[in-house]
Formats: C-alpha cells, structure tokens, sequence
C-alpha cells in the first residue's frame, strides 16, 4: 500500500481514513484517481474534491459510507449505483443484528477494498456479476449454521462467486485454524487474494 496525503493540507493519512486529523476535512478514496481527497460538501449527498492538479470533481460518497460506516471510498456524481466500486461486488452478507457481526461485516469490506485497490492497480477487469452466467465477479460473505441442520461454510470460489467464512474476521479463530491447518500464511487478505486467483 502507498503512503497517501490529504490533498488539502498534505498531511499524511491512510487508506482507512475518513477525516484528515491536521485540517478536517472529510475524506475519500477515489479509486479513478487512486487518491485519498479531502472533500468539500456543496450540498446534502453531493462532495467537490479538493485535488492538486486545481481539476476538483464532484462525488457521491457510498452507501456503505453515509449509512453503514463500514466505507471511505467515493464514486462519481453521475454513477447510477448506490456502492462503490468495491461494495457493490458483495451480493450477500450476513446477520448484521447479531453481536459482532457488523464488526466483522467491517473487517471484511476493509480488506476486500485492499484486494480491490491492487486490482485496481494492476488494471484487471473487475465488473460485478450480475447474472448466474454472467462473466463478473461477486462476494458472499456467510457464517457458519448453529440451528436445524448445522452447516459450516467454506471459503472457496465457485463459477466466479467467492464464498468467504466471516470466521476468518475473527483474529483468534484465524489463528487457532491456522496453526490447526499448519498455514503459515493463512489470513484474511491471503483468503481473498488466494480466491481472486482462481477467478481471474
């Protein structure tokens, strides 16, 4: 990962973060720019970028950003979707009513959003599946069963849906699996770069 600056005061800040501690701005990853931006609200919903190059664009912040608060990463304006270019490739996830998992829930968009980033970068195809044939790419995110016929659910990648245990979020049942399954590299951004693999 890149060390990334605010791009109004040029303090250092990181790809998780969403307000600039030295000037206070809100921030935004812009995955078409590969920024961190500090933003400008001009109106409810609706951000102008503070950008170097004096060229500011309007942006929409994600849904998971502005109603979840499980995002940093902005799209643009005219974009018809509600996700960002991240999110909206997570199709299903998992009980968030129940304690922990909005945390998990958290974890797991962190990472895939890493995964993402590199992707990005290595400028590979990352169109959301829509469809059972459809050649994109989609995420579910399951936990393990505990009521009638109990079920474990396995991280794995089938017909270009990848399946990921929300137990892998949980840095202590990673750790016992791990050294159980004598991993040395199992973790949760090793899950998701080991899948994508077999996508692309």
């Amino acid at each position: 990962m890149k060390t990334f600056h605010c791009t109004n005061c040029h303090n250092l800040v990181f790809f998780e973060n969403v307000r600039c501690l030295k000037c206070d701005h809100a921030l935004a990853y812009l995955p078409d720019r590969g920024l961190v931006a500090a933003l400008e609200e001009e109106c409810p919903g609706s951000w102008r970028t503070i950008l170097p190059d004096s060229n500011p664009q309007n942006v929409r912040l994600c849904s998971n950003y502005t109603v979840e608060n499980i995002c940093n990463w902005a799209l643009g304006a005219d974009d018809p979707d509600a996700l960002c270019q991240s999110c909206r490739l997570t199709q299903i996830i998992f009980d968030l009513t129940k304690d922990g998992n909005r945390m998990a829930w958290f974890r797991v968009e962190m990472v895939k959003r890493c995964m993402v980033y590199s992707l990005i970068g290595l400028e590979l195809p990352l169109a959301k599946k829509v469809a059972a044939g459809d050649a994109g790419l989609a995420f579910q995110f399951l936990e393990d069963s505990t009521q009638g016929d109990a079920h474990r659910v396995l991280t794995g990648h089938n017909n270009k849906l990848i399946t990921l245990n929300i137990a892998e979020a949980d840095d202590v049942l990673r750790e016992q699996q791990r050294t159980l399954q004598r991993e040395p590299y199992r973790t949760l951004l090793g899950h998701f770069r080991h899948e994508i693999g077999h996508y692309y």
